[in-house]
């Protein structure tokens, strides 16, 4: 017996689950996600990654943070933004026939009225560049966790129980991994989407619900933000996650935001997602943006430091506000605004999650956040992704690089540094034979991580 559970335990299985169907038929669209995606690991995003590396090495430290943090009626109290989107959306036309339920409570809701499993991922089938670069390193302990858990789910015993009622649709950043892995097919999922939703989800789900035959593989028209409403979530999202801004528009080339059009939310609807959470229970939001800098920014990227700060400062004060985490920033807006940190610090720095108080071994608060360095060589920056630079020359990228990031240290942030050790080969790919274009960063506090294995 004990054999027979360890072994469970490593394959990754969800405990059993009532035979009988939903007292009521159960909900008409079921959205959810695996267990992996689905946990935000106790408010600390930086534990998220552990889901990148092996399941065999990293399911003990990881699968305490799995377990549903239900509502009362059963759905879940936070979900992936991406979800709860999602669930706006739908229930705009579907009502409360629109829920988001964890795979612990699938069970309460697919039943034989159920037409359509919504489904949302970043990561399925383990392709993503971090589960990519550090399970080729290590070589051994199996797939990435997102991945064991991802087929878990599609294996869900309600799922199967109920399978030949109702369509899969599938959706999130990771749908290329499961068509160019060919798990579409083995894993029985009638659709995917890509791209955004506001535009073409509800006429997609119109047509599966009434029985019509789509393409497996559905591209979202860009919406049009002049005609088209983005709607404000309806529950609360994990790490309390909030849109300020979408699309980028610095054109680099291996990066899917920037082919979006870039649009700042008002702030009158961040707001409002912030007051969503906040109800939901959350004490911390997480600014999802590709930049946190890029909020209202002028022309060139030269950042609007005015409107920053009334935006953190607006989110900072809210009663129920504790923390704020910033995710991704570009490095050259510092030095575009040299003022930028000074007058942002004082507002981000007291809303921290990472104290002493919080890691004995943190000697100080810091702000964390998450920058791309990408390379140190201004010849494959030019090439591939010039616009990362602006508003400077490209030309100038180590000295941004090297001068932005002492601003950002000074500041007390602790930048979490990516480069990219394999740009694509050919007349002016490959990494740079000059190793002073990777000088100093040992002398920056900072985590630094490289990305060895981007797919092809």
């Amino acid at each position: 017996m004990i054999l027979g559970r360890l072994q469970s335990i490593l394959r990754g299985d969800l405990p059993d689950f009532p035979e009988e169907p939903p007292g009521d038929g159960g909900r008409r669209i079921v959205l959810t996600a695996s267990r992996a995606e689905m946990a935000d690991f106790g408010m600390d995003p930086y534990i998220a990654f552990y889901n990148t590396f092996p399941h065999k090495l990293v399911r003990r430290a990881v699968e305490k943070y799995f377990q549903s943090r239900p509502n009362p009626d059963g759905t879940e109290r936070f979900a992936l933004y991406g979800l709860r989107k999602v669930e706006a959306l739908l229930k705009e036309k579907y009502g409360d026939d629109v829920v988001v339920a964890h795979p612990d409570n699938l069970h309460r809701f697919i039943g034989p009225r159920t037409e359509l499993v919504g489904i949302s991922t970043m990561d399925p089938v383990g392709l993503a560049y971090v589960s990519t670069t550090y399970n080729s390193i290590l070589g051994f302990g199996g797939i990435s966790m997102n991945a064991v858990e991802f087929k878990a789910l599609l294996n869900h015993p309600s799922i199967k129980r109920y399978r030949e009622n109702f369509k899969i649709l599938v959706g999130g950043a990771g749908v290329w991994q499961i068509r160019d892995s060919g798990w579409q097919k083995e894993l029985g999922i009638d659709y995917l989407f890509r791209g955004e939703a506001e535009e073409s989800l509800l006429e997609v789900v119109e047509k599966i619900l009434k029985g019509e035959k789509l393409p497996p593989y559905i591209v979202g028209k860009p919406p049009d933000y002049n005609k088209t409403n983005i709607p404000v979530i309806k529950g609360g999202a994990s790490y309390g996650m909030v849109e300020i801004t979408r699309g980028c528009g610095r054109g680099c080339q291996f990066c899917t935001p920037t082919m979006r059009r870039r649009i700042s939310l008002p702030l009158e609807h961040i707001m409002k997602e912030v007051e969503v959470n906040v109800r939901a229970g959350s004490e911390m939001i997480f600014i999802a943006t590709e930049d946190a800098f890029l909020w209202n920014t002028h022309p060139n990227f030269v950042p609007n430091r005015e409107a920053l700060v009334k935006l953190y400062s607006t989110i900072a004060s809210h009663p129920s506000v504790r923390y704020i985490q910033i995710s991704h920033a570009a490095i050259a807006p510092v030095l575009a605004d040299r003022k930028l940190l000074d007058e942002l610090t004082p507002i981000l720095l007291p809303k921290t999650r990472y104290t002493p108080d919080y890691k004995r071994t943190y000697k100080r608060p810091f702000v964390t956040v998450e920058v791309g360095i990408e390379s140190g060589s201004p010849r494959i920056m030019k090439r591939y992704m010039r616009g990362k630079a602006l508003p400077f020359s490209v030309e100038k990228w180590p000295e941004i690089v090297v001068e932005g990031y002492w601003r950002v240290q000074r500041s007390r942030l602790v930048a979490s540094l990516h480069s990219d050790d394999r740009a694509p080969g050919g007349e002016g790919g490959g990494p740079d034979p000059n190793p002073e274009s990777h000088r100093r960063p040992e002398r920056v506090k900072s985590v630094f991580s490289a990305s060895l294995f981007h797919p092809p």
